[in-house]
């Protein structure tokens, strides 16, 4: 190989790096513009995670008040079972007093009755 060859491939080699050179700059500008497009990508998600777990956070809040709202419920539901019981038996009782009171009251007409006649017979 002579001189004047290998000056030519020594010009056209570093013509092709060049070339390659430029390639790998521009592939690397590109590489740099999809990183600052994942770092935004990035900070998005990180925000809706953010507002996921606030949301989540609200979902815990409303499931604990409807835990309790179901637990007054049911303590509601027993005691108006009991109330419905206990008026279930203040109306037995009731009907039972009302009876008493009416036979009391055909015994106190009955001894009115013989009152009135132990007078009559008293007075004649």
């Amino acid at each position: 190989m002579t001189n004047d060859e290998y000056s030519r491939l020594i010009e056209f080699l570093g013509r092709k790096f060049e070339e390659i050179d430029r390639r790998f700059e521009g592939m690397d500008r590109r590489f740099e513009s999809m990183d600052r497009r994942f770092d935004r990508v990035d900070a998005k998600l990180a925000e809706h995670d953010e507002r996921f777990r606030e949301v989540f956070g609200h979902f815990d809040h409303l499931y604990r008040r409807l835990e309790r709202l179901e637990q007054e419920y049911q303590a509601i539901l027993e005691g108006l079972r009991r109330i419905e019981a206990l008026l279930g038996d203040e109306k037995v009782r009731r009907q039972e007093l009302e009876r008493s009171v009416a036979h009391l009251r055909e015994q106190v007409a009955a001894l009115q009755g013989r009152i009135e006649a132990l007078e009559r017979s008293l007075r004649q």
